[in-house]
């Protein structure tokens, strides 16, 4: 009986042990699962296990003629389900590319405002009576996209506005008093590219920002002309690409003064000269024979292949001529305006960008334009880090919102591996990604930083990984 009894006692201790432990076991999974959906209602944030992802990778297999060329800009955007094609020259930009977008549209709406620009609308589809009357529907028509209504009248696609914005400023009586004036606007154009390619940076339907000025003389035309020109120049060194600006063609715009911006890149269609003496640079097309420097002479000039992501035009009275547009000046005498036209290719500096900055596997964008400066990256679900995970993003994500605003995404997708996510986070090319890994159990926790403008990864306390974002972000204004 003491033998039986001391059995007995030994199973209800053990018995009592395991239902303890099951208990646990039941209140941690009911602690998690509790923390969880706390989560769901108190952080509104951006997740990339909701985002509108859809990727499809280019097959080795698939071969490609010379006027499909894939660029690595396009390779890579597609891959990561940047963009996405919808056919030959005409792309989606899916969430990530239109974050990176209104980022740029910002930052050009900004400058534009500091120049004292008005931002407009105007319609894109024109009638070609406009274009007969200046005569440009009569030359470089093939680029053209022209359509008819039912009633068989004849409209373009407009790829400019010049005469569109100028019909709209002969529309009212000016005077001198309303000059300078410039108008821009952001938005989509048509070409029909005979060899659409390069994905977003050279496509038949895009993204332009394009400004128009209108002053009472030449030399006052100069004044607005070297103005946007200094704008834009700003646009760039913000952005944080390298460019180059140099003398181009006025080709069909007209004119007598134009200048171009690129980004240097090896599949850019333009060639550029320099001049390593003097700093001369112009378009090849300008003069294609050319062996020296047409200012100093000089011989030591470099040649480099680059992509056209803007064109300034001083026009000068062409387009008021030809479409009777006047401002009546101080003695009361109606005078045509001086113009100019000013374009930025607005989705192909998004392309240009990446293409310049990027490796054949990870994107980097310029910090300026990427889609999210931080990425946070939660500890697995299952793992002996998770509730510490969980209990600490609120506040993490709170102290990167007070830094950052909403420039922040978690990587919820917490079936996936820490390493998983954070190679992808890397292809991604967020500026910073927030681990929240195994040392974040250690007292005091600590957060693993990767920084994509450096390749490595440190280990930092909360407060030290504040200030050091802070510090960063700073860094940047």
């Amino acid at each position: 009986m003491i033998c039986y009894h001391k059995f007995t006692n030994h199973n209800t201790i053990n018995l009592f042990s395991i239902r303890c432990y099951n208990s646990l076991v039941v209140l941690n999974k009911l602690y998690t699962a509790v923390l969880k959906n706390i989560m769901k209602f108190e952080i509104k944030m951006n997740s990339l296990k909701n985002m509108f992802r859809p990727t499809k990778p280019i097959s080795k297999n698939v071969s490609f003629k010379p006027d499909e060329l894939i660029s690595n800009s396009q390779k890579l955007m597609l891959e990561l389900g940047i963009i996405r094609q919808s056919t030959n020259g005409l792309y989606h930009l899916l969430p990530l590319a239109q974050r990176s977008l209104d980022k740029l549209i910002n930052i050009i709406n900004k400058n534009m405002m500091n120049i004292g620009a008005q931002k407009i609308s105007m319609p894109v589809l024109i009638h070609s009576n406009l274009w007969k009357k200046t005569g440009r529907l009569s030359k470089n028509i093939e680029d053209l996209y022209i359509v008819n209504d039912r009633k068989s009248k004849e409209f373009l696609l407009s790829p400019t506005h010049e005469e569109v914005v100028t019909d709209l400023f002969s529309s009212d009586p000016k005077t001198y008093k309303q000059l300078p004036l410039m108008l821009y606007q952001i938005g989509t154009k048509f070409r029909d590219e005979i060899r659409p390619k390069l994905g977003i940076i050279r496509s038949k339907e895009f993204l332009m920002k394009d400004l128009y000025s209108f002053d009472r003389d030449q030399t006052s035309a100069i004044t607005t002309y070297n103005k946007v020109c200094q704008a834009y120049e700003k646009i760039f060194k913000h952005i944080g690409v390298k460019f180059i600006k140099v003398e181009g063609t006025s080709g069909m715009m007209g004119g007598n003064q134009s200048h171009e911006f690129h980004f240097p890149a090896e599949v850019g269609d333009d060639t550029l000269l320099q001049c390593k003496k003097c700093e001369f640079g112009m378009n090849k097309e300008m003069s294609p024979e050319l062996v020296q420097c047409p200012k100093c002479s000089s011989t030591d000039i470099e040649f480099t292949k680059a992509i056209e992501v803007g064109h300034t035009f001083n026009l000068g009275t062409f387009y008021s001529n030809a479409l009777s547009a006047t401002y009546s000046d101080t003695d009361g005498t109606l005078k045509p305006p001086y113009m100019g036209s000013y374009g930025l290719g607005v989705t192909r500096i998004i392309g240009a960008s990446v293409e310049c900055l990027s490796t054949q596997e990870i994107i980097q964008w310029p910090r300026s334009l990427s889609p999210f400066t931080v990425c946070i990256i939660p500890a697995k679900e299952g793992s002996i880090e998770e509730n510490t995970s969980l209990n600490n993003i609120q506040s993490l994500y709170n102290h990167f919102t007070k830094i950052f605003g909403d420039d922040i995404v978690v990587d919820d997708r917490t079936h996936m591996t820490i390493g998983k996510r954070l190679i992808e986070a890397k292809k991604l090319g967020f500026p910073f990604v927030v681990v929240m890994g195994k040392k974040i159990n250690e007292n005091p926790s600590l957060y693993e930083l990767y920084e994509a403008s450096t390749n490595k990864l440190k280990h930092y306390e909360l407060s030290n990984l504040i200030n050091y974002l802070k510090q960063q972000c700073l860094d940047k204004i």
